[in-house]
């Protein structure tokens, strides 16, 4: 052993890496305040913490549990490890220290049991992970060698991480291996693996082992500093950010928690000015955290609509944009300054390479940007990526700044939405269709108004497309006679209703946004509206999540919920027998940004002869119709339709209920795009919903791939056709 050879070592790596990660922390440093507290509840997020990072629960999810099992073998390998390398860095400055830790039979651990039981178990542990780790290396090499999935981005980074990762472990082994020979040790209870290499070496002469353990200790160490030096300039940061990450991830409220983190948005101060982020520097420093911690894996994309279906966006791919333009500037982004002149306008910029201050490259923009505007403007917020993430990047808010800037600022978005802004800013809904008619669904139903005298328990929030699209409409009745006939005291605000502003925000209009909600907000508290039922999820997000923040705090329900509740209390009751099987559509800002999956299944299911055949992708992995993030009302110009391929799946859903040889393909094999809408075979039955925007998008998708035989029809509207009525026949519109 040579201590002095061993401290210039780590003086020289550790110096290194101090140097590569003052840089990392400089770039991040440059960029915003983060909104909101990020150190609150630190209960909640050491419980997070200990979920999800330590405990790596999202790794194993249904689809991904193979290789998310073989990932946290390797964490947990990676983190026992770390203990006996210390422990080797210590024997190569002492003599003694080799003895004491390799012999377990020495005077000190006789003479404490205790430790030495404590450090038995721990040589246990650590052996028998560091064995399984080995094979976890072996799987992911064939994995990326030899499947090749498309959600795995093929590297030589990776290759080489993983050998770093299956030297760690082999030359601990041959080292532990090298020991029992020289302590005269054939088997080792504590250390089976080692013991077991031991047995494989047993042929090679005693000097030998030992030159090669003595080799295999020396690379241990060089493995360890190597690795660590070269981690913050690869996808493998995340091993040391990734936990950090967890820690200050978006937390839901106390009283909602089954919120995402991409479900409320961050409200910005635009008295301040603050129009969202046209540079890099306004980004907040936790979304700089956010693309440094992005892990490559891909997860991301498996249920991604705009990956799927062939747009140009990848959120694994946004972040690498955003996290190597942070890496290349690490020295410039210091010195940005905004700058306003005598006219208003803003300018941002940063010293360049020759010390003069120069323009700063803009965040999106079609030529010399970090990202191009068709990708930021492809995302439909479903979600899925925030649910996949296993460190929880939040990816939908950035691209939502992003989208502010370009609309409030720029005046540069989709040409489409203009009339969608101009619609809700002068009629209160995004088809510019005259207020006056915002109750006609109602036709002659005697509906009752909030403010008309009475006393009432819900206020019954239409919405856009329940009060105006004709479809929708039928779907509203459906839900005011089920309410009706279950004895719920309700009312409408009839003309007064006007839009939540749900679409401006996601479509980066946030000002539009704010105005809606804050004349909102002072119209229903001035009426003392306390609990709300919607039938658009949309509405159902943003007033129960989003409104709090400007005093609107209500006991928001979904229509679902609230006709499950009805039923489960029998307070109505089904009994019209639809003897068929039907699939149901999970709406993503219903299930994966609320949580609410089973109240829709479950008044389904109350329905007699009524069975619910579920699409492969469905619940937590439901994919996603198209609509969201304002998508409803722009076009689609690249790749295949999302509402298509959601379409085909219904199809192929239906066709299979029926008819078990119609082939199926696994959750799996749709994560990869093409793999759905193969199925041209007949196809017939009924597809359930609960969101208008869903409603809309399948029946046009059906109808597009010319499948108008299977039917669209909202939860509500089958639970009333099942229902019986004691009140009087409904009124005919």
């Amino acid at each position: 052993m040579n201590p002095i050879l061993v401290t210039v070592f780590l003086f020289c790596g550790l110096s290194f890496f101090l140097v590569t990660m003052l840089g990392r922390i400089r770039a991040i440093r440059a960029l915003a305040i983060e909104p909101g507290n990020r150190m609150d509840r630190v209960g909640d997020r050491v419980k997070a913490l200990l979920q999800f990072g330590l405990g790596q629960k999202r790794m194993v999810d249904r689809e991904e549990f193979v290789p998310g099992l073989m990932h946290v073998m390797i964490f947990a390998a990676f983190m026992t490890v770390q203990a006996r390398t210390l422990m080797l860095f210590a024997m190569a400055y002492s003599e003694s220290a080799v003895h004491l830790l390799t012999d377990l039979n020495g005077p000190f651990w006789i003479d404490t049991p205790a430790l030495a039981a404590l450090y038995k178990a721990y040589l246990f542990a650590k052996d028998l992970i560091a064995g399984l780790s080995v094979l976890a290396v072996a799987y992911f090499f064939w994995l990326r060698i030899v499947v090749k999935p498309k959600r795995l981005t093929q590297s030589g980074e990776a290759l080489l991480i993983l050998g770093f990762i299956g030297g760690l472990m082999v030359t601990e082994f041959i080292f532990g291996a090298s020991h029992f020979r020289a302590q005269g040790i054939t088997w080792s209870s504590y250390e089976p693996v080692t013991s077991l290499v031991g047995k494989a070496l047993a042929g090679l002469p005693t000097d030998t082992l030992h030159e090669l353990g003595l080799l295999c200790f020396w690379t241990h160490l060089l493995i360890v500093v190597v690795f660590l030096n070269f981690l913050p300039y690869g996808k493998h940061f995340h091993v040391i950010v990734g936990l950090p990450n967890v820690f200050l991830k978006k937390l839901a409220p106390l009283d909602k928690p089954t919120v995402s983190s991409s479900a409320k948005l961050s409200t910005p101060n635009l008295e301040k000015e603050e129009y969202g982020a046209k540079v890099v520097t306004q980004l907040s420093w936790k979304q700089a955290l956010d693309v440094n911690t992005c892990t490559e894996c891909g997860r991301c994309q498996t249920h991604c609509p705009t990956y799927i279906t062939g747009k140009p966006l990848t959120h694994k791919a946004v972040n690498q944009s955003i996290k190597h333009f942070l890496w290349d500037h690490e020295a410039q982004l210091p010195t940005a300054q905004v700058k306003k002149a005598d006219d208003g306008t803003t300018s941002y910029e940063w010293k360049g390479l020759d010390g003069a201050m120069t323009a700063m490259p803009p965040l999106v923009a079609s030529e010399g940007g970090i990202l191009k505007p068709e990708t930021v403007w492809a995302c439909t917020t479903c979600g899925w990526c925030e649910q996949a993430c296993p460190v929880f990047i939040e990816n939908v808010p950035r691209l939502i700044d992003m989208r502010r800037y370009k609309v409030q600022v720029e005046a540069d978005f989709p040409p489409e939405i203009q009339r969608v802004f101009e619609g809700v800013e002068r009629q209160g809904n995004p088809w510019g269709i005259s207020q006056d008619k915002r109750d006609e669904w109602e036709g002659d139903l005697p509906l009752p108004k909030w403010g008309d005298g009475g006393t009432y328990e819900y206020l019954f929030y239409v919405g856009c497309a329940g009060s105006y699209d004709d479809r929708m409409k039928k779907v509203s009745r459906a839900v005011a006679k089920i309410l009706t006939e279950g004895g719920i005291k309700f009312a409408t605000l009839g003309k007064e209703e006007t839009c939540n502003g749900e679409l401006a925000r996601r479509s980066g209009n946030e000002f539009l946004y704010q105005t809606m909600a804050k004349m909102n907000v002072e119209s229903w508290n001035s009426k003392g509206i306390k609990t709300i039922v919607t039938q658009c999820p949309h509405c159902f997000n943003t007033i129960k999540n989003e409104y709090p923040e400007f005093g609107g705090n209500y006991r928001v329900i979904s229509h679902t919920e609230l006709i499950n509740e009805l039923i489960q209390t029998r307070r109505i009751k089904l009994s019209k027998v639809m003897n068929e099987k039907l699939t149901f559509h999970d709406p993503c800002y219903l299930g994966r940004h609320n949580g609410v999956y089973e109240a829709p299944r479950e008044a389904l299911k109350a329905i007699p002869g009524l069975e619910v055949v579920e699409m492969q992708r469905s619940k937590r992995e439901s994919f996603c119709c198209g609509a969201g993030g304002g998508r409803m009302w722009m076009e689609e110009h690249e790749g295949t339709r999302i509402n298509h391929n959601r379409a085909n799946e219904v199809a192929l859903t239906l066709a299979h209920a029926k008819d078990p040889h119609v082939p199926f393909p696994s959750a799996t094999d749709m994560a990869h795009p093409g793999q759905v809408g193969n199925y041209s075979g007949p196809s017939e039955g009924t597809v359930a919903v609960a969101c208008p925007f869903c409603h809309t998008m399948l029946k046009d998708g059906l109808a597009d791939t010319q499948r108008e035989q299977v039917k669209v029809r909202d939860v509500a509207e089958l639970v009333a056709d099942s229902m019986e009525t004691k009140t009087a026949a409904e009124p005919k519109a």
